[in-house]
C-alpha cells in the first residue's frame, strides 16, 4: 500500500510548526487518497484529550493546543546566574497515513488537546490514558476507550463501543446500524445513553452498585437464572447468580449492552 508520509518525516513537519506557530497550535492537513471508501482514523493519547468533529469536506485535519500548562509551568521557573533560557517546542504529534488509515500518536504531550476534524462518514478509534474523549457528529463505527477523563460521544449514526475505567459515559445516537452491536461499559462511573424513539433492541444491564433507568416502555425478561456447576462424589456443586436484566425494546433487534461496576446506568429516547 501506498504510504502518505514517513511517520518521522511528518514528526519533523510538527515540530517546525510548533516552533513557528507557538501561539496558534498545530495543524497537519491530510488530503484524501480515494474518496470512493470511508476513512478510518486511530487515535493514542497518553495525557492529551481527543476532540473529533466533522465537516463537509474529504481531508483529515489534525489541530494541537498542546501543552499550555507546562509552558506557564516552565516560564516561572528563574533564571541561573548569568544564563538564559533555550527553549524547545511543547506539544508535538505524528501522524501517519496508508491507503484510507489516518494514525495519530499525541506522544508524551502533557494537557493539551488533540482537535481531529474528519469527513461525516470515518469511523474513529480512538484511547486514552489521561485525558478526556468527545467525538460529534460522526456517521461510522466509534470504538473509545478511556481510563481517566470523561468520555462523551454526540449525534453518532452507526455503531459505539465505550469502555471507561474512572468517570462517565455520556452517549447520544441519533441512528444505530442494526447488523452490529452496541456496548458501553464502565467501573467506576456512571452510564447515560440516548437513542432513538423507534430503535428496535435486545437489551442486557448490568449494575453491581447502581440503579438502573430508562423511559422506553421495555419488556423485561428478567434476570438470567442460576447456574450450577455439578462437583465430585461428595455432592459439592457451585452455585453462580448473574445479575445482568434482559429486555427488549420495540419488539427486539439490535444487541445493546450496558455494564458498570459502581454507577448507575440511564437509558433515554429521543
Amino acid at each position: 500500500m501506498k504510504r502518505y508520509l514517513a511517520l518521522t518525516g511528518l514528526t519533523l513537519m510538527v515540530c517546525a510548526l510548533g516552533a513557528a506557530q507557538e501561539n496558534t497550535g498545530q495543524r497537519v492537513v491530510v488530503p484524501a487518497r480515494n474518496s470512493s471508501r470511508p476513512r478510518q482514523l486511530k487515535v493514542v493519547s497518553l495525557h492529551a484529550g481527543i476532540t473529533v468533529k466533522t465537516h463537509a469536506g474529504r481531508d483529515v485535519i489534525v489541530e494541537s493546543t498542546g501543552g499550555g500548562e507546562s509552558r506557564r509551568r516552565r516560564g516561572n521557573e528563574p533564571a541561573p546566574p548569568g544564563m538564559h533560557r533555550i527553549d524547545s517546542p511543547l506539544g508535538g504529534f505524528t501522524v501517519a497515513a496508508e491507503d484510507n488509515v489516518i494514525s495519530v500518536d499525541a506522544g508524551p504531550t502533557t494537557g493539551g488537546n488533540l482537535i481531529i476534524t474528519v469527513p461525516v462518514d470515518t469511523s474513529v478509534t480512538l484511547k486514552s490514558t489521561h485525558g478526556a474523549l468527545v467525538v460529534d457528529g460522526v456517521h461510522g463505527e466509534v470504538d473509545a476507550s478511556c481510563t481517566n477523563g470523561s468520555l462523551q460521544l454526540d449525534n453518532i449514526s452507526g455503531t459505539i463501543v465505550a469502555e471507561k475505567t474512572n468517570g462517565p459515559i455520556k452517549a447520544s445516537m441519533d441512528r444505530v446500524d442494526p447488523s452490529k452491536p452496541i456496548s458501553f461499559s464502565s467501573t467506576n462511573g456512571s452510564i447515560e445513553v440516548t437513542l432513538p424513539a423507534d430503535l428496535k433492541a435486545n437489551l442486557k444491564m448490568r449494575s453491581f452498585n447502581g440503579s438502573i433507568w430508562s423511559d422506553y416502555d421495555m419488556k423485561l425478561t428478567g434476570g438470567q437464572p442460576l447456574t450450577t456447576s455439578p462437583g465430585g462424589a461428595d455432592g459439592r456443586f457451585r452455585v453462580k447468580v448473574d445479575r445482568t436484566v434482559v429486555g427488549t425494546i420495540n419488539g427486539g433487534g439490535v444487541e445493546a449492552s450496558f455494564s458498570t461496576l459502581n454507577g448507575r446506568i440511564t437509558i433515554k429516547k429521543k
